[in-house]
Order: structure tokens, then C-alpha cells, then sequence
């Protein structure tokens, strides 16, 4: 059954999850990145600085103050466990090229990203997290109620990632400077979707303020 929103708010009940920060999403002429580079594309440019100089900061300020809170820290990595990369779903089948299976280094989370013994690292085999990986029965079996989200693609994995926990109930913040997508104008216009609807939208620093005095009661939820 579905989560009470209503219930009060306990940081030890609060996961962060961290969506898709793998090696294939995220290295430069990697993966995503090199399909992107190999098309001419720009965007690049803008996605790899908001990694370096806000989502990758972001995530070293957020992390730990959720671990201090007693929350948890669970880490989405978007590919396959079959060898065939048969399991991913449809919309997903075309990133089988990048070679993102379950134990190879694709699929690894990022250097520079704090993971520590006792986080939850799951694989999603398609976008929304909830929909394509056991993240649900993780989050109800650690009696998580309230959930933040970060990672990439905003307007894709972690906007539907968010979206899945809305229709089961969870409450729901996006760390909006945790994300990072292809442009200034889809990171924005996500921000405007998700907003006060799906989750709230807010900014890292007043998560790690709030957090560190054991109350996100002041954000609407």
C-alpha cells in the first residue's frame, strides 16, 4: 500500500538516490557523451561543467549529511545483467552499444562519488527508476518515506525516477544543483515540471542545513 505522506518526518527514514552516475552516462568520449561528441553535438560542454562544478559538489555536501541523519544512500546504474543486454527495456535497447552490463566498469558509479559500505547499488535496465529496477521494495523495507533526488539525466531518468515515487506515495525533493542534463533550457524547464507537483525542487544547501538539524518539516511537501 501506498506511503502516508502524511506521516511526520523522520530523517532516518530518508533516502537519497542517486541516479545513473555511472561511467557510462558521465565520461567524457564514453558512452553517452561519445555518441554526443561523435554528432557534433554541443551540449556536451554544458552537461560535463555542471558536473564538475555543481552536481559532483553538490553530491560531497549531500551524501554525508544524510548519513549523519541515519538516512540511506541508494545508487541507480542504468544497464543489463543478461550478456545479450536482452533484460533492458525497448526504449532502452540502443544503449547496449556502450556495453553497459552489471559488473563491468560501465556500469560503475563515477570517480569522486562518495559510496560507502552499506549503500544500496542497484541496476535499472531501462528510465524510470521505480518502473525498472527493486528500488521500491528497498525504500518500503527500510521504511523510507521521504525521498531526494539526484543525478542525470534530469529531464529524463531522474525526472520519471521521481514521478514513479509520486504515483506510490513518497515524498519527494530533487536537489535541483544534484542534476545536470543537456542544456540550461531543459534543466530549467524540468525544474518547472517537477516543482511543487511530482516533488519539490530545491537547492543542495538547504537540504544539508535542514538536515543537519534533523527537520525538512519547513519544506512543503
Amino acid at each position: 500500500m501506498p506511503v502516508d505522506a502524511e506521516s511526520r518526518f523522520e530523517p532516518e527514514r530518508t533516502a537519497v538516490v542517486v541516479v545513473d552516475m555511472v561511467n557510462h552516462q558521465c565520461t567524457p568520449g564514453q558512452g553517452m557523451l561519445g555518441d554526443w561528441a561523435a554528432s557534433g553535438a554541443a551540449e556536451p560542454s554544458y552537461f560535463l561543467d555542471r558536473l564538475h562544478t555543481t552536481v559532483m559538489p553538490a553530491h560531497a555536501r549531500l551524501l554525508p549529511a544524510v548519513r549523519r541523519q541515519g538516512g540511506k544512500v541508494v545508487f541507480l546504474r542504468v544497464g543489463a545483467y543478461d550478456a545479450d543486454y536482452a533484460d533492458l527495456t525497448a526504449g532502452f535497447k540502443g544503449i547496449a552499444r556502450w556495453q553497459p552490463r552489471a559488473g563491468t566498469w560501465a556500469t560503475e558509479v563515477v570517480d569522486g562519488l562518495d559510496v560507502e559500505p552499506g549503500d544500496i547499488s542497484l541496476i535499472k535496465t531501462g528510465s524510470g527508476g521505480f518502473y525498472t529496477s527493486a528500488l521500491d521494495s528497498h525504500l518500503r523495507n527500510m521504511r523510507v518515506t521521504t525521498v531526494i533526488y539526484t543525478g542525470v539525466i534530469t529531464n529524463g531518468c531522474v525526472f520519471l525516477t521521481a514521478a514513479g515515487g509520486f504515483d506510490r506515495g513518497y515524498r519527494g525533493l530533487v536537489a535541483a544543483d544534484a542534476t545536470a542534463t543537456l542544456s540550461a533550457r531543459l534543466q530549467t524547464t524540468t525544474e518547472l515540471l517537477i516543482d511543487g507537483f511530482i516533488a519539490n525542487v530545491v537547492e543542495t544547501k538547504d537540504l544539508v542545513s535542514l538536515l543537519d538539524h534533523g527537520d525538512l518539516s519547513p519544506l512543503a511537501f
